[in-house]
């Protein structure tokens, strides 16, 4: 082998080895970006776990609020119940008190006369 050859083949080992550590590089960058990216989707996941739980925590305050309500409410009834029952009984006790008066009144009347 003449020494150009060798020269020849040397150039090219330097160029394989050249061309092999500009891919090294790349592929360092590549892995450094997509190591980013990975932290920011880590980063957003724990964002969206985070008001996934604020909602769902939400979610059962809200639905403790309306069985509350909702409790309010059968109470509220019953005392309207309660209300319209007492009113038909005084209602009926008014009519007892006005029919007893207007029988005083017609004995009282029939007593004078």
């Amino acid at each position: 082998m003449t020494f150009e050859e060798m020269q020849a083949v040397i150039a090219s080992m330097l160029q394989v080895q050249q061309n092999l550590q500009e891919s090294q590089l790349r592929d360092r960058e590549d892995i450094l970006l997509l190591r980013e990216d990975i932290l920011l989707l880590i980063e957003q996941t724990k964002q969206v776990s985070s008001v996934q739980r604020n909602l769902q925590e939400s979610q059962i305050r809200d639905r403790e609020d309306i069985e509350l309500l909702l409790e309010k409410s059968r109470q509220q009834e019953r005392m309207v119940d309660r209300l319209v029952g007492y009113s038909i009984s005084f209602e009926s006790d008014k009519m007892d008190l006005e029919q007893r008066l207007t029988e005083l009144e017609r004995k009282r009347a029939e007593r004078d006369k």
